[in-house]
């Protein structure tokens, strides 16, 4: 097995570009669009570029049990995650704020692979997590004193959050081997039939069809395509824990993004926050130590 070396700026720049700018594309598009429909809309879309993707290429299709799994991860990962973001940001949480809770994805994950799947946590790995819950802490907390009361708009976020984490771990159980082409069709398809029933009982038209148009083609083409495409590149290249830590930049760039783009200006806790979460990323994605690592092996054999 080839060893994993460490990611090129060619490669972790145009991932971490991708992944910020999503946020603030993401308030754009709820300006111009019902959140739950924008979300439908999004993920319909996602399926239908990732099945022309899967049949050109002619990639095995999920069945059977695991074509159920697939949907429940699909559901999990991209529906709440994708519905909690855009329905919070739709009623006042910023861009980097949302940012910064999303990416705390490897912590929480980190936590509920130990809770669930009895992956053990090294010392580091748990200072990481109690530093991530205090970011999100200090981050929100000073949203809340800003706004004198709490934003339900947080609470979709953090829903976001869960579900992003437990659908990762769900598809770790429950989908291994899946193709990550038909896997990626049949999740966002899943997800926006999901989503697409809450998105009928919500209120409000699109507004402004240009810019939810605009929204809708970067999301899609470059979220939900290239994004996931240099992201799996990265996981070959670098391992997953190197990818991952990826997140940790995510939030600062996507608060400079926000910052000409939305005139969103970060708070001195947001800032905190996002120093806090970078320090809780890289921490929260380190790989267990070999001496954990070979006594794992040792008990499996």
């Amino acid at each position: 097995m080839q060893s994993a070396r460490s990611i090129p700026l060619s490669l972790a720049a145009p991932i971490v570009f991708i992944w910020a700018s999503g946020f603030p594309t993401g308030k754009l598009g709820v300006a111009a669009a019902p959140p739950f429909l924008l979300t439908t809309v999004r993920l319909a879309l996602a399926a239908l570029v990732l099945a022309v993707v899967a049949g050109c290429s002619r990639a095995a299709w999920p069945s059977g049990k695991r074509l159920g799994h697939t949907a429940v991860a699909g559901i999990l990962t991209y529906g709440a995650q994708f519905s909690g973001c855009y329905g919070g940001m739709s009623v006042g949480v910023t861009a980097s704020v949302t940012a910064l809770v999303i990416a705390m994805n490897p912590v929480l994950t980190a936590a509920l692979a130990a809770l669930f799947l009895r992956e053990r946590l090294s010392r580091i790995r748990v200072i990481g997590l109690v530093l991530g819950v205090l970011a999100v802490v200090v981050t929100l907390g000073g949203q809340v004193l800003a706004e004198g009361a709490v934003n339900p708009g947080l609470l979709l976020t953090l829903l976001g959050l869960l579900g992003f984490s437990a659908g990762g771990l769900y598809q770790q159980r429950y989908c291994a081997g899946v193709d990550v082409r038909t896997g990626g069709a049949m999740q966002s398809a899943a997800a926006a039939l999901a989503v697409g029933v809450v998105a009928t009982f919500e209120h409000g038209n699109v507004t402004h069809w240009a810019q939810a148009t605009a929204v809708l083609l970067w999301l899609v083409l470059a979220g939900s395509v290239a994004g996931t495409a240099f992201y799996l590149r990265a996981i070959a290249v670098g391992g997953a824990s190197r990818a991952s830590a990826l997140f940790c930049i995510v939030p600062p760039v996507s608060a400079l993004l926000a910052w000409p783009t939305l005139g969103e200006t970060p708070s001195i806790t947001a800032v905190l926050g996002m120093a806090l979460g970078a320090v809780a990323c890289v921490l929260g994605t380190q790989p267990a130590p070999a001496r954990e690592a070979g006594s794992r092996k040792l008990a499996m054999s």
